[in-house]
């Protein structure tokens, strides 16, 4: 059974997102790290710690100048357009390219039929030069929060096929995750 994550949930009530998260058929989330460490959370830090640690991380930034850091798990893409060309010659292999849903909750139509535009065609980019497209809510509230059923559909209207992000989605965070110096408690 593929697992549905939403890699970018911004809020430190945690318990409360995870249920959530439950109900709207997510398996895992990616939140900030607050000093408390849960199930079925990966963590989005800004940097690389400098110790070993007991939970799973990946380390995430939208400044263009890190793209191409050895260091960075996940570029968030905040403005696909006039980044497009720089990440066709900076980004490196196996990187994920984050998009959040909540930069268009509020556009008009044409501005969201650019969008889903846009998103095929980083999904292109991301299989022509072996990156992972990651779609996270970015929702800042439970109510922002974006059920699995609802992440599928998008997908379709973008032209992907879900099951096959999922898996890809999953191989990608068990090298991304896997590959760090963390303690499995």
């Amino acid at each position: 059974m593929l697992k549905r994550r939403d890699l970018c949930v911004h809020n430190s009530n945690l318990e409360k997102m995870l249920k959530t998260a439950e109900i709207l058929g997510i398996d895992e989330i990616g939140s900030e790290y607050y000093g408390n460490i849960r199930e079925n959370v990966i963590y989005r830090l800004n940097r690389q710690p400098s110790l070993i640690t007991n939970y799973p991380y990946l380390v995430v930034s939208d400044k263009i100048g890190e793209l191409s850091s050895s260091w960075l798990d996940l570029f968030v893409v905040r403005d696909y357009v006039r980044v497009k060309h720089i990440l066709k010659k900076k980004v490196r292999t196996r990187i994920g390219l984050e998009i959040f849903l909540a930069d268009i909750r509020l556009e008009n139509g044409l501005n969201v039929g650019k969008w889903f535009e846009q998103i095929r065609d980083l999904y292109k980019l991301c299989n022509s030069i072996n990156c992972q497209l990651v779609l996270s809510s970015g929702a800042r509230s439970p109510g922002e929060m974006i059920s699995g059923r609802c992440f599928d559909s998008l997908l379709k209207l973008c032209d992907i096929k879900p099951e096959e992000y999922w898996r890809d989605l999953e191989e990608w965070i068990e090298i991304k995750v896997g590959k760090k110096c963390y303690v499995d408690a």
